[in-house]
């Protein structure tokens, strides 16, 4: 019988076995991010690329109920964050709308997670880090870091932000 894992755990099996295979992308590990989500926040439903809105289409859609939460967009592990954070690159001006037009989301590479609230730098989170051997390696603390930010990012008064 296999042993109950915690969802963030589950979360990092599932993407060293991605990255095992060899060919994963962006879009492999995205199944995974959203079973984590919905397993740290119970009743939050995670809508992998909902309509298109304003400022483009984010990758995944968070809600509860009929409430928004915000968003989450993804980028391939190993994808420069930083770069992409200073409108840089193929996603950076992607990274420029979805800056000024969400009002509450997370850019993630699947590894580190940074929130932005109000166009604002909110927090960020590593969780682990790709090694030169292209295995991951777990950052001390990462897990409840990056649990905390992501149900921080979706408390509703949080999520309902004006910009």
């Amino acid at each position: 019988m296999k042993s109950a894992q915690d969802p963030i755990s589950e979360y990092l099996a599932a993407l060293r076995k991605n990255l095992a295979q060899g060919d994963a992308t962006e879009h492999t590990h995205r199944a995974a991010l959203q079973r984590m989500v919905e397993a740290i926040a119970p009743g939050v439903a995670t809508i992998n690329e909902a309509k298109k809105i304003a400022c483009g289409a984010p990758d995944l859609t968070l809600r509860k109920g009929k409430i928004p939460l915000g968003h989450i967009e993804t980028k391939d592990i190993g994808t420069p964050l930083g770069e992409v954070e200073r409108g840089k690159g193929p996603h950076g001006e992607q990274f420029k709308r979805y800056k000024a037009g969400l009002p509450n989301w997370v850019l993630t590479d699947y590894l580190r997670f940074d929130w932005f609230v109000g166009g604002e730098f909110r927090k960020g989170a590593t969780l682990a880090t790709l090694g030169p051997d292209g295995k991951l390696k777990v950052q001390p603390g990462g897990a409840l870091e990056v649990e905390h930010l992501l149900l921080a990012m979706m408390e509703p008064d949080v999520a309902t932000v004006e910009t």
